[in-house]
């Protein structure tokens, strides 16, 4: 009986033991679930982070650019109605005109 007995509280204390070893392991396991997604949650926002500010530099590169060019157009168009008006007047200038000539080459030339 005495060894019975000896033999159960060997057992029940192997159990209780092995109980606690298992509720140790189930929370470290716990604890490395968390800190998983912890790290996770900052590594997303990290790189959520450096996307919008990729973004936003692109964004203002896309209208520096755009700036530019609408300046560039703006001195192309500049330079062309110059060049428009110029043969605009060389050719008035080119003959005696009247007020009709003048509105008949005017005419001809915003067909052109």
């Amino acid at each position: 009986m005495d060894d019975a007995e000896k033999t159960r509280l060997e057992a029940e204390a192997l159990r209780s033991d092995y109980e606690n070893k298992i509720g140790a392991i189930e929370e470290n396991g716990r604890d490395m679930l968390r800190e998983s997604q912890l790290k996770a949650n900052e590594e997303s926002e990290k790189i959520l982070n450096e996307t919008r500010d990729k973004v936003k530099e692109m964004m203002d590169d896309a209208e520096a650019r755009i700036a530019e060019e609408k300046e560039q157009a703006l001195k192309d168009a500049n330079l062309e109605i110059a060049q428009l008006a110029t043969d605009m007047a060389s050719r008035i200038l080119e003959r005696e005109v009247s007020s009709a000539d003048n509105t008949k080459v005017v005419d001809e030339f915003f067909k052109e």
